[in-house]
């Protein structure tokens, strides 16, 4: 395989890839508000972020963030 071709492939399946996790991130921020708007979290945390932190292992300003951005969506 030539190498531009190559390239073209290696575009083609990063913009794939890309579509993708940008679904299924947009799919984890609904997820996301809806947990945290029906209390979901509410089992002896303090908050959702707090929550999302501990039960993924995300770094709790990270939680807070996309805690922050469900809402806003």
């Amino acid at each position: 395989m030539e190498i531009g071709a190559e390239m073209d492939r290696l575009g083609d399946e990063i913009a794939e890839l890309s579509a993708h996790l940008e679904a299924a991130t947009a799919r984890l921020l609904e997820l996301i508000r809806e947990f945290d708007v029906s209390g979901g979290w509410n089992t002896g945390f303090r908050s959702c972020a707090h929550w999302l932190a501990w039960r993924v292992g995300m770094d709790l300003g990270a939680a807070r963030e996309r805690v922050r951005v469900a809402r806003a969506l």
